[in-house]
């Protein structure tokens, strides 16, 4: 081939172009509960059989058909897996790919995020791009010194269960918060451009640490969320997070019975220990579940009172009302009569390493 030819095909595989991208995914089952089709925001999933009969919608001039007759590769990617996630993107391939790679792990912690209240997280279901965080099995084998005892095990690691979008799934999440918090990330709900970037970021971390199986790392990244959609930069999280979080809750007889407000206080010590220390070690089960429980119930509160919350200075101020209303010893008219609290129950086997 000649250098001359060789930059021209370089200088084409460059180009600027308008890319449908689309990528299999592992971890989540559509059924005909949803039709076989879910938007989360910018992302659209859609099984295997549906994409064939409606790839016009999705901008493919040619059948998927026609398109595996190419290649033996092409073949194998639309047959691959059940469940394809697809995006829209302009640039050049390797830009589109990029962009769209992180887009789509994004958005799958958005929908991981619906397990929230809803299942389990032990091994629970992580929908991925297919090929990245996949069930392992872990083996090991112990000798001793003396030569009398052997012993070998076993352990799975990863997520078991995959993520089912059918009847009770879709329930589930239209009577709670997460439907609706689709609506205002993609801003069929208006809240400030600021705020929803806030939810969305917010959504994301908690999503990734429902899929970790790392318990420190799931503990920040509650922790985390909670500070960026209730906190103010200049303030000290332990002084004031605590009074806007017994202001969505502290109605709820757990908080003053547990002691909600000091174990607040103590986790977030716990997470100070481990961004600026390294310690890691003290944060135990039962402090991530604890998070989740928060994170949860938080999140249900505004995103279902969205219009009484479209920006985090409300929550502040709704925060200060509540905390007057307290100290004045008025009876109480600030709070919503339709702010909720579901505690989840654990059992023996939720308090294990997950």
């Amino acid at each position: 081939m000649k250098s001359k030819d060789y930059q021209e095909i370089l200088k084409k595989s460059k180009a600027f172009g308008k890319w449908i991208y689309i990528t299999p995914v592992s971890g989540v089952i559509l059924t005909k509960a949803v039709k076989n089709e879910f938007q989360i925001n910018k992302v659209i999933l859609i099984s295997k059989d549906k994409l064939r009969r409606v790839r016009k919608r999705f901008g493919f001039k040619e059948r998927l058909a026609e398109l595996e007759k190419r290649s033996a590769h092409y073949r194998d990617f639309f047959n691959v897996a059940d469940t394809y996630a697809i995006a829209w993107y302009s640039g050049s391939p390797e830009e589109v790919l990029a962009f769209c790679r992180k887009l789509v792990r994004n958005e799958l912690a958005i929908l991981t995020l619906s397990q929230l209240g809803y299942g389990k997280r032990k091994l629970g279901p992580y929908p991925t791009i297919q090929g990245e965080g996949q069930t392992k099995r872990v083996q090991e084998f112990l000798y001793e010194t003396n030569g009398e005892r052997t012993r070998i095990s076993g352990q799975v690691t990863g997520n078991l269960e995959n993520l089912a979008l059918h009847g009770n799934w879709l329930r589930f999440q239209r009577d709670g918060f997460f439907a609706k918090l689709l609506k205002v990330l993609r801003g069929d709900i208006h809240v400030s451009k600021s705020w929803r970037e806030s939810i969305e970021r917010a959504s994301i971390l908690i999503g990734q640490g429902l899929g970790s199986n790392d318990i420190a790392q799931s503990f920040l990244w509650n922790m985390i969320a909670l500070e960026s959609l209730f906190h103010e930069k200049n303030e000290r999280f332990s002084d004031e997070f605590p009074k806007r979080a017994e202001a969505f809750l502290g109605w709820v007889g757990f908080w003053r019975i547990e002691n909600y407000a000091k174990r607040i206080i103590e986790l977030y010590g716990k997470r100070c220990d481990f961004v600026h220390e390294g310690k890691r070690d003290h944060i135990t089960v039962e402090d991530l579940l604890f998070t989740d429980n928060l994170v949860f119930n938080l999140i249900n509160n505004v995103i279902q009172h969205i219009g009484l919350f479209s920006d985090k200075q409300s929550i502040i101020q709704f925060s200060k009302k509540v905390e007057a209303e307290y100290f004045l010893g008025v009876k109480p008219k600030i709070r919503p009569k339709t702010l909720s609290f579901m505690p989840k129950h654990y059992y023996d086997d939720d308090l294990k390493e997950v």
